[in-house]
């Protein structure tokens, strides 16, 4: 395989555009049939990628790229080898799949001799990669692969079809579901931040409940999920958490949402479903964000957010009033510059412009 226009060679795989069509259940343009062995981006594709014009806005971009073929929308023809398809963008990921690397590849089938299984671990995993650790009462479910240095802890779950990259710990007693993905680093399972002031200074509360991800869920690189202090921490199924996001103890999160990068959820908060948060949101302890809320990137979430919301900001607002409130903002240096004016001539002093 081939991406990026050469950057990196896994497996060779083509495609003509026919197939390709095929594929996306497109209309083949013009009576070149043109094999490909990559994709790329518009300004990345090369001869032999294709690549996409998700709408006409991008025409242009379409026709000055060098991609071999592309895929377009229905109503639009580029003149130019390419595929019209409702959806370009869906498309695109279809054939994506299709020129992913091989997993056999990437995870060898069998168990690493290198790799560490406690005896009494039931391990049907398809593959167990180099310095891997599966501990005591562990289950590993039917056709799941394990990169390198993963740890699943004594007596956790880990379901079918799942694929863990390098170093994903999931420690003691915690659930994975079915086709869960965890990138690199992601750790679920680790101490919640629990503790008690005393006289000794923070004495640690002890962390005896789970974290449990559901099917279907993403955890990108370095997501931290912490265990519960009693109880479960929960990733609800579908859910998708970008690289560096930081669940608490005791959160709750509902089906299909969507957790930006640096996202950081505290304590004991709930997400409904198909929650979608921005980049470096922060959400106090107990809180409640009901279904369909949408947070902006940044906002510092310090009160309940309404199902269907949209709220920005620091302290998070409601989407329209935070935006009236930063034009106001941006008009306050003319407005303090009239009132200057007013003060100096009600004191009869000559106001310089500037002061």
């Amino acid at each position: 395989m081939r991406r990026g226009n050469g950057e990196w060679d896994i497996v060779a795989t083509s495609m003509r555009l026919s197939e390709i069509a095929a594929l996306v259940g497109g209309r083949l343009l013009g009576a070149d049939d043109p094999v490909l062995t990559g994709a790329a981006a518009l300004a990345d594709a090369g001869p032999t990628d294709l690549s996409f014009v998700a709408d006409a806005r991008r025409a242009v971009a379409g026709k000055a790229s060098a991609a071999g073929a592309l895929l377009v929308p229905a109503d639009l023809d580029p003149g130019r080898p390419a595929v019209a398809v409702a959806r370009p963008y869906e498309a695109f990921a279809q054939v994506l799949a299709r020129f992913a690397p091989d997993p056999d590849r990437l995870f060898p089938p069998g168990v690493h001799p290198t790799a560490v299984i406690d005896p009494s671990a039931v391990v049907t995993a398809a593959a167990v990669g180099a310095y891997c650790v599966i501990g005591a009462g562990a289950r590993v479910g039917a056709g799941t692969r394990l990169g390198s240095h993963v740890v699943i802890g004594c007596d956790a779950a880990v379901g079918a079809d799942c694929v863990l990259h390098a170093h994903v710990v999931v420690r003691e007693g915690c659930r994975l579901g079915d086709r869960v993905i965890a990138h690199a680093g992601a750790v679920v399972g680790a101490d919640g931040f629990g503790y008690l002031a005393g006289p000794r200074g923070q004495v640690k509360i002890p962390q005896v409940g789970i974290a449990v991800v559901e099917d279907d869920v993403e955890l990108g690189a370095l997501v931290t999920i912490d265990r519960a202090t009693t109880g479960s921490t929960v990733i609800g199924a579908g859910s998708k958490l970008d690289d560096q996001v930081h669940i608490a103890h005791n959160v709750r999160i509902g089906r299909g949402c969507a957790l930006s990068a640096q996202t950081g959820i505290a304590g004991s908060c709930v997400l409904g479903d198909g929650v979608i948060t921005g980049g470096q949101v922060g959400i106090a302890d107990h809180i409640t964000v009901g279904a369909g809320a949408r947070i902006g990137a940044q906002a510092g979430v310090i009160k309940d957010v309404p199902a269907g919301g949209a709220v920005f900001g620091c302290p998070a607002l409601d989407f329209q009033e935070c935006l009236r409130i930063t034009a106001a903002l941006r008009r306050l240096p003319a407005a303090f510059g009239r009132l200057r004016a007013l003060e100096d001539r009600a004191a009869g002093r000559t106001h310089r412009k500037g002061k």
